[in-house]
Formats: C-alpha cells, structure tokens, sequence
C-alpha cells in the first residue's frame, strides 16, 4: 500500500473487464488519489459508481481526459 497515491488523477476510458481490473487495483493500492471513469451508456457509468469504482464518471471523453 502507498503511502500517498502514486498518480493524482488517473481517468479510465471505458470501463469493462480490463478497466474495471485497473480501478479495483488502483483503490486497494492507495495508487490513484481520484478516478473517473468514462463510458459512452449511463447503465456502464452507474454501475460503477454502485461498484465503488470511480470517484467521478462522465460520457465526455475527451473533456474528462484533460482535467
């Protein structure tokens, strides 16, 4: 475990069995201090919010990606 996140803000474009793999890491690890996620259907985003994988989640990927 980190002490403090290895990246500051990481944002996953598209979030299926690869990007979903790359959060649940990410949390237990302590590496990312804030994650969004992107996804083009609102079922995919609330999934993740429900599932504890994003901190934030939007459909505009290119936005999102330079914040």
């Amino acid at each position: 475990m980190a002490d403090r996140p290895y990246f500051e803000r990481v944002t996953l474009i598209g979030i299926g069995l690869i990007g979903s793999s790359l959060a649940r890491v990410m949390r237990r690890d302590g590496l990312a201090g804030h994650i969004t996620v992107c996804a083009r259907r609102p079922e995919t985003l609330a999934s993740a919010r429900r599932l504890g994988l994003a901190d934030s989640t939007t459909d505009d990927q290119i936005g999102r990606a330079h914040v």
